[in-house]
């Protein structure tokens, strides 16, 4: 069996946070749902794609009050309950702003020729239903497979952790040590672009498309 990661929990600086879940949110896995926060290296998720796939990596950091007042457009995306198409998702799910979630309608064939397509949740703000929220402060949490995979988080599907450029530019030296540790090709640009998206993701302008 493949080695798995370190679990952490770190107090990044405020420009490292990544796409990622929030406490509270429940992940589809074999024995049932269980909170992110709860999840363990090792455990088995539900993949849209491929079935049963292992943890290996679970990173998560806190940003309190200050940090939040600092830099405001970090503050978490909470998308209600029915809020996009087919009545998703099945629960108020909250995110950090560049967390992609899957979007699947008539739009995204019309105009990326995919029946399916990534959007981070802060370039849907325009829509009824999703809005950014004020909090006192808030976790972030990510955790990532042997490739980009997307999961049923309340029961709507959205990505896992994806190692790009910006992202792993973006982790702290610790977390970006232990990645490189697990998949020692993610060293190299060439590497991180062998660690395809599951779907395609859209630019901000791209999704902007999608809220006319």
């Amino acid at each position: 069996m493949a080695a798995l990661g370190t679990s952490e929990q770190a107090e990044l600086p405020i420009e490292n946070v990544v796409p990622c879940f929030t406490p509270g949110t429940v992940i589809a896995t074999p024995s049932g749902e269980k909170r992110v926060e709860d999840l363990q290296l090792g455990d088995r998720v539900l993949t849209r794609d491929n079935g049963l796939q292992e943890i290996r990596w679970i990173g998560s950091c806190r940003l309190g009050a200050e940090d939040l007042r600092k830099a405001p457009s970090l503050r978490p995306v909470l998308i209600r309950s029915g809020a996009l198409d087919h009545g998703l998702p099945e629960a108020d799910i909250m995110v950090s702003p560049w967390h992609n979630v899957l979007i699947q309608n008539d739009k995204t064939a019309q105009f990326f020729e995919d029946s399916e397509v990534l959007s981070a949740a802060g370039h849907l703000t325009g829509l009824d239903g999703v809005d950014v929220v004020d909090v006192a402060q808030v976790t972030y949490i990510h955790f990532m497979f042997d490739q980009h995979q997307v999961v049923l988080s309340n029961g709507f599907w959205t990505e896992s952790f994806r190692p790009d450029e910006r992202v792993m530019a973006s982790l702290g030296s610790r977390q970006r040590r232990q990645i490189f540790e697990l998949f020692p090709d993610l060293r190299d640009t060439a590497g991180r672009k062998a660690y395809q998206a599951a779907r395609r993701a859209l630019t901000e302008a791209e999704s902007r498309l999608l809220l006319k």
